[in-house]
């Protein structure tokens, strides 16, 4: 059974969110996996059978203005990111940098500047093998100038060797301290020691591209989901570019597929807290936010969880000149 969430988002510097989750009693909440309480009259235990399709509908923000890791800036893009794609490393669920595409642990050098790892047997969602190359391709594109990304300067300046001086125009991108050395074999150089290193891994900005299929979309990569192939645990369909709901199908070509247990989830644009809540009390959506005043009324719901994120916000103050 699926958990419906209603989240309460309150405006603060840590975010202390809230959401209703809609249980249909302790068995039916039970892991698949794990026997009941009770055994049956015949003295075999009763397991919880779960349906075959597992589909989660949910609400976006807002539209996708892409989905090219390159060039993505805003949340909704790179929270859908997380789920089409995969880097060396991702973030369990204590934040915890762990191996994806990385096959274990990297080698690293005695002054902390060489990170050597082994990329694992994977697969994108067209058959092609995920190879040290598509890493390399990715961030030496992202730091060069014609691609014109924010995050590719900004993430790695101070951390690749070189990815300073890209950024300021005195060296040339294919100097960025990263080389496929073979096509499971992956050397990169940093300009000095990063503790937090592998957890930036995980981020967008380093997720990896297949140099093939981006060369043959052209202009046209991950402007819409028939653009777009994917190395993580779903793929992006239905969606064209401009509208504003999509669904993520499971990617069965994905490493660990056999774990991935959900089968769909759908995504509709909702920008108003009264028609999403609406949404969810009519069960057309399973999980949705508070604001305002609907967080006072869901107060004391009993499907209301709280639950914590970090958000930052500010406040621009325009100075008037010459009463203009």
């Amino acid at each position: 059974m699926k958990k419906s969430k209603l989240v309460w988002l309150l405006s603060l510097m840590l975010v202390l969110s809230m959401f209703l989750a809609a249980c249909g009693g302790d068995e039916a909440e039970k892991d698949p996996a794990t026997p009941s309480d009770k055994d049956d009259d015949n003295g075999s235990e009763d397991v919880t059978e779960v349906d075959e399709e597992q589909v989660l509908n949910l609400i976006a923000a807002s539209e996708i203005p892409t989905m090219d890791s390159s060039l993505v800036t805003d949340s909704v893009g790179f929270d859908l990111l997380m789920d089409v794609a995969e880097g060396l490393y991702r973030l369990n669920q204590e934040n915890v940098p762990v191996p994806a595409m990385a096959e274990g642990e990297p080698t690293i050098s005695e002054d902390g500047l060489v990170y050597t790892f082994k990329i694992r047997d994977a697969k994108w969602s067209n058959g092609d093998a995920v190879t040290a190359g598509d890493f390399e391709f990715a961030w030496k594109r992202a730091m060069n100038p014609d691609t014109a990304s924010e995050y590719g300067p900004y993430m790695m300046a101070g951390v690749l060797k070189n990815a300073t001086e890209i950024s300021e125009g005195s060296v040339d991108f294919n100097e960025l301290g990263v080389k496929a050395l073979d096509e499971k074999t992956l050397e990169v150089t940093l300009e000095k020691p990063v503790p937090y290193f592998l957890s930036l891994m995980a981020f967008g900005t380093y997720l990896p591209l297949n140099e093939k299929f981006v060369t043959e979309q052209g202009d046209a990569y991950a402007t819409n989901s028939d653009a777009l192939i994917s190395n993580g645990p779903f793929t992006l369909t239905e969606w064209d570019g401009t509208g504003s709901s999509w669904s993520l199908v499971k990617n069965d070509q994905y490493w660990d597929a056999e774990n991935v247990k959900l089968t769909q989830i759908n995504y509709d644009v909702v920008k108003e807290t009264a028609t999403a809540v609406n949404l969810y009390k009519t069960g057309e959506v399973d999980r949705t936010g508070l604001s305002g005043e609907f967080a006072a009324q869901y107060a004391n719901d009993p499907e209301l969880l709280k639950e914590k994120d970090s958000v930052v916000y500010y406040l621009k103050i325009k100075k008037k000149c010459n009463g203009n």
